[in-house]
Formats: structure tokens, C-alpha cells, sequence
């Protein structure tokens, strides 16, 4: 008899295995000493399959924690004129406390169902915090449908399209943007095996406000994954964070001055600030607002279990 068409699953659908999956990925660097810094990375995928449809729960944080340069304090209790040179002293070393300095938080949880032998409906919501680009809280809401266009035991090729409600919080509000909005949904899922042992996926998602096709967000995530065993394996990742419209942020405005005397007499009066491209010394004038730089990228090298 023929062989299977290319493109058709090479397992029947009744074939295929039900219930409860899940892969969790694991990554942490700690350094200590003149260094303390401290990186932890968890990724969990919780999958629950049925004949005609499935479940999927995701969880992605990266969070980093660092320590500030040590410094030297004057202990308390010397006093001086301004201007004059203080007089002897005793110092103490400060070690200040790790704080947080990286900070993203993912969540999403989806629903698929097959209305045909390669298309599905899917409806799901998810929400984000990424502290470094400036985002506080971004839940999303979607649904729409997807298309399966090669699922074999080597390659796997899936597209969706559809619509989202959005609901973004930043650190500085933007008077340029929409905090909530109506929007287009894109997506694509694709695998490959390199061999025996080794799988190439890429997972692209793309958000667009329908008011402002400026205003879009994409996030791509390229990834190589090497079993090791058949629960176990080696996993490098590249994420792609993209924002067409950065949040803003608050930055200092700073003048780099040096003093100019016109008459050469100090502390008549006359004595001026005038800023320099080098040297001299810096003040601070106030606040300012910039946009954050695009795009953001995280890369990971973890553990992935699988059970």
C-alpha cells in the first residue's frame, strides 16, 4: 500500500498519548566574594491532553539579584568648616544589602480545541512584569484560531491568528500611549529534530494595538534543546523581547561644570557655572523623561526535566 502524503502525522491521532504532561527547565549562577550576585531562571509547561483538545500552562521568571559597591563611611561625630580640610578620622567599610535587579514574570494559560483534521479554535489570557523595561503589569485577554501546517515526528508547524484585549500598567505613565486596548494576535510554533538527540523550536507572538499599527510588541524565543536521557536534557534559549513604543523612564539631567572667575577674585560674587563636554565637576539639575532602549534579550542555559 502507499506510503503516508508528506506533511501527514506519522502517528494516528487516537494514537497519540492523553492526560498530564510537563517539562520544567532550571537555571541558576551565584557568585561570592568581591562579587555576590545571584541569577535563578525556572520555566514550567504543564500540558493536559485530550482526544480533541488541550491545556496549556506556562510560567517563565528570571530574577537577579546584585550587590551595590562597597564604600567607605566617616564615622559619626567629626565636624569641620566648609571648605577646610577635615581633620583625622576612623571609617567603617559598608557592605550594602542585595537587592533585586532584574525582574521578569510570565504567566499564561490557553485552551485548544480541533474543529477540523488542521484547525483549531483557542482562547486564553496572560499576564507580564518586566521591571528592566519598565513594565509593572500587562494582562492580556485572547482568542481566535489556529492552523496546524505540518506536524510529523521531525518538523511541526503551527500558526494562529486572532484578536486580544490588553491592560498595561508602566513605571512612568505615557501620555502617548493607550493603557487598555483592542488588538491583532499572531503566533507561530515550529520545531525541528537535528538528529537523534537534538531539537531546534522557535515560539514567535506578536501583539498590535488596531488604533495605532505603531504601537506593537513581539516576543521570539529561539531554542536548542539536547536529551540527554529521555526525562532529561540540555537547553540554550535566546529570547527576543521587542516594544515598537518603549515605557519612559526617569533619568537625571546633569551639567558637567567648571567655575568661571572674571576678575580672578573668589567669593566677590561674580563667580560662574559653566558646563564642559569633559572634566569639571557633575550636578544635578532635575529630572528628565527618555524612552527605554529596545529590544530586551535573555539568553538562558538550563536543565530541562520532563515528566
Amino acid at each position: 500500500p502507499p506510503g503516508p502524503r508528506p506533511g501527514t502525522p506519522c502517528v494516528k491521532e487516537e494514537e497519540k498519548k492523553l492526560g498530564w504532561f510537563n517539562s520544567t527547565e532550571l537555571s541558576l549562577v551565584a557568585t561570592e566574594g568581591n562579587s555576590n550576585t545571584e541569577a535563578t531562571g525556572f520555566k514550567d509547561t504543564l500540558t493536559h491532553r485530550w482526544t480533541e483538545s488541550w491545556m496549556t500552562l506556562r510560567l517563565d521568571v528570571v530574577r537577579t539579584i546584585t550587590d551595590d559597591d562597597r564604600y567607605q563611611l566617616v564615622d559619626a561625630g567629626y565636624g569641620w568648616e566648609p571648605g577646610a580640610m577635615p581633620p583625622p578620622f576612623t571609617i567603617t567599610v559598608v557592605d550594602p544589602p542585595s537587592e533585586p535587579d532584574v525582574e521578569k514574570y510570565f504567566f499564561e494559560g490557553r485552551f485548544d480545541r480541533k474543529i477540523g483534521t488542521r484547525v483549531s479554535w483557542n482562547g486564553g489570557a496572560s499576564w507580564d512584569r518586566n521591571s528592566d523595561a519598565g513594565i509593572l503589569n500587562r494582562y492580556i485577554v485572547f482568542g481566535g484560531v489556529g492552523h496546524v501546517w505540518q506536524d510529523t515526528d521531525d518538523r511541526k508547524f503551527h500558526t494562529s491568528y486572532g484578536f486580544s484585549w490588553t491592560d498595561r500598567e508602566e513605571d512612568t505613565a505615557d501620555p502617548e500611549k493607550e493603557t487598555t486596548f483592542v488588538g491583532v494576535r499572531l503566533g507561530s510554533r515550529y520545531s525541528e529534530k537535528l538528529g537523534q538527540v537534538t531539537t531546534y523550536k522557535n515560539d514567535t507572538t506578536f501583539n498590535l494595538r488596531l488604533a495605532d499599527a505603531s504601537d506593537y510588541s513581539v516576543d521570539m524565543i529561539n531554542s536548542v534543546a539536547v536529551a540527554m536521557s529521555r526525562r532529561l536534557s540540555l537547553k540554550v534559549s535566546l529570547q527576543w523581547l521587542y516594544n515598537a513604543v518603549p515605557a519612559l523612564e526617569d533619568v537625571d539631567i546633569v551639567a558637567r561644570v567648571i567655575i568661571v572667575d572674571a576678575d580672578g577674585i573668589p567669593g566677590n560674587g561674580d563667580e560662574l557655572f559653566q558646563t564642559v563636554s569633559e572634566g569639571g565637576v557633575e550636578i544635578t539639575l532635575g529630572e528628565g523623561q527618555e524612552r527605554k532602549k529596545p529590544p530586551d534579550t535573555v539568553f538562558n542555559a538550563s536543565l530541562v526535566i520532563n515528566f
